[in-house]
């Protein structure tokens, strides 16, 4: 069996003192915790908008984790298309794979959340052909 770690940085239900900034030094200390401790994989989300998950670029993190960690595959759980250009996600995928000596685990998805949809500015009834193309 094969197990991992999700990191979701979730700041809902927190006291008024943490910070965004301690989420993510949270987040990042539990990421090479999960490499030291010999997980398969740490995940990561991408949300946006919201105090529930807020990690708005998970590519990002998961690079800085690449040079953080020395085994631990590193999962996109999920880069969502219809807010991304998909030939610049291919591109960083590609380098975050070969930077990472081929510890990519890639997951995209449509997104579910209206709120984050009107946030960009698109209508979530254009999810599917977009991420369709």
């Amino acid at each position: 069996m094969r197990v991992g770690a999700f990191s979701v940085f979730q700041s809902w239900g927190y006291d008024s003192s943490v910070t965004d900034a301690d989420v993510v030094a949270d987040e990042v200390r539990l990421g090479v915790l999960a490499d030291e401790l010999g997980f398969y994989a740490l995940w990561s989300v991408e949300h946006h908008f919201n105090d529930y998950s807020f990690c708005p670029d998970n590519i990002v993190y998961l690079a800085h984790m690449a040079a953080r960690t020395k085994q631990i595959h590193l999962g996109a759980g999920a880069v969502i298309l219809p807010w991304n250009d998909p030939l610049r996600v291919a591109e960083k995928v590609s380098l975050l794979d070969h930077l990472s000596n081929g510890r990519l685990l890639f997951g995209m998805g449509r997104g579910l959340a209206r709120r984050e949809y009107a946030g960009f500015g698109i209508d979530m009834d254009e999810s599917r052909d977009r991420f369709d193309e």
